[in-house]
């Protein structure tokens, strides 16, 4: 588990000062007809109240997570939601290089407690415990052989393409090659060199919000030349909408909404990064791009095994699996689409898989590295920090 979103009720929280917010936090009385009208004119039905932890405390290295009240009318409903932003390991840790386990569930709301009343906020344990998630971003840390073997990953991974089950199939490759997106309005799957990010400007982090600790740590090791090669794979399910849709479609539970203490499960958190790690590599043109091959073993097959066909069908089909190897999935589907037309495309694509199924002896050590740490519960790598 990372970074978390949850939404407390206005019965869940008391604000004991209020201009720590941006404005000074001033509810209306919502029971006055009059303070509803002037809210609705003045406001047009949403006045927000930003309060984040000052530069001063993260360059101490003190990690406190952002709130922000939603104060909100809707015709006769009334609403002031607190919104409390943060990230489990660096609230507890001050930063994200391992993974938290169930065990430090007690431990995270004790120290988010004891955050939030020195931001003048006082919420209960047991309220942050049952807490809506409105957002969820499940982790994981995967270690490469080396940083040439997580930079491949990479490097092929970008050119693969998750397909039409993907509301918005948009990818974002950035931070010269440190990192890959799959990107949605509500939801990402992303990709990338953990130690790597932290030396990026905060507009240019993929991990968002690097802390002083994760920042002093990686340019220790680069001036080393120690940085471990850990890949840090994410499931980010924004808003309380994507929550529901995807945890639904993984775990198969439907609920209106989830709460903090549900959604702190790392079994549920593996199988949902399991769940799109085999979206990715169920497509059998993704799974043999991202599976080394060796050139020579291929085209000895091919004229052992084609003897009886003709050359023009030996060389288009040769001549479409190399395209594909060059370009990746997304590449070759968009020059076919380009060049011919989408159906065009779906015939290539079988003779592509036909052609790998039948050739090629596939490596699949950069997949299985992936797929062993996603089939066990999170652990402590005993990474640098």
């Amino acid at each position: 588990m990372d970074t978390m979103v949850l939404l407390l009720h206005a019965d869940n929280y008391r604000v004991n000062n209020p201009q720590k917010f941006n404005p000074s936090f001033d509810p209306l009385n919502s029971y006055t007809t009059s303070n509803r009208i002037v809210f609705l004119s003045e406001y047009k039905g949403l006045r927000k109240y930003i309060q984040n932890p000052t530069s001063s405390l993260r360059d101490k290295g003190l990690v406190y997570p952002n709130l922000r009240i939603d104060e909100r009318m809707r015709g006769s409903a009334y609403s002031c939601d607190l919104k409390v932003s943060f990230s489990c390991p660096k609230i507890l840790w001050g930063h994200s290089f391992e993974e938290v386990t169930d065990s430090y569930f007690p431990q995270i709301v004790e120290t988010l407690a004891k955050r939030l009343l020195d931001m003048d906020v006082i919420v209960t344990s047991e309220a942050i415990s049952n807490a809506i998630v409105h957002t969820l971003h499940y982790c994981a840390n995967i270690s490469f052989p080396s940083e040439a073997d997580a930079r491949l990953f990479l490097t092929r991974l970008n050119k693969t393409s998750i397909g039409s089950w993907f509301e918005n199939n948009t990818k974002i490759y950035s931070n010269n090659g440190h990192a890959v997106r799959f990107h949605t309005d509500i939801f990402e799957i992303v990709f990338y060199l953990k130690y790597y990010d932290a030396l990026e400007t905060s507009n240019k982090s993929v991990g968002r919000k690097t802390t002083l600790q994760e920042k002093e740590t990686a340019k220790r090791l680069l001036s080393e030349g120690k940085i471990p090669p850990v890949i840090r794979m994410e499931i980010r399910l924004n808003g309380t909408r994507s929550v529901r849709t995807h945890l639904l479609a993984t775990t198969g539970v439907e609920r209106q909404y989830w709460t903090f203490q549900e959604v702190f499960n790392s079994v549920q958190s593996r199988s949902v990064q399991r769940y799109y790690w085999d979206k990715i590599i169920g497509d059998p043109i993704n799974y043999a791009y991202l599976s080394t091959t060796l050139d020579e073993d291929i085209c000895q097959k091919v004229l052992e095994k084609y003897k009886g066909e003709r050359l023009k069908y030996i060389a288009e089909a040769m001549g479409l699996f190399y395209f594909l190897k060059s370009m990746g999935t997304k590449g070759t589907r968009d020059a076919v689409v380009l060049r011919q037309s989408r159906k065009t495309w779906y015939e290539k694509r079988k003779k592509i898989i036909g052609f790998a199924r039948r050739f090629t002896k596939p490596d699949t050590s950069l997949i299985d590295i992936v797929t062993k740490v996603l089939e066990s519960k999170p652990i402590q790598l005993g990474l640098p920090i």
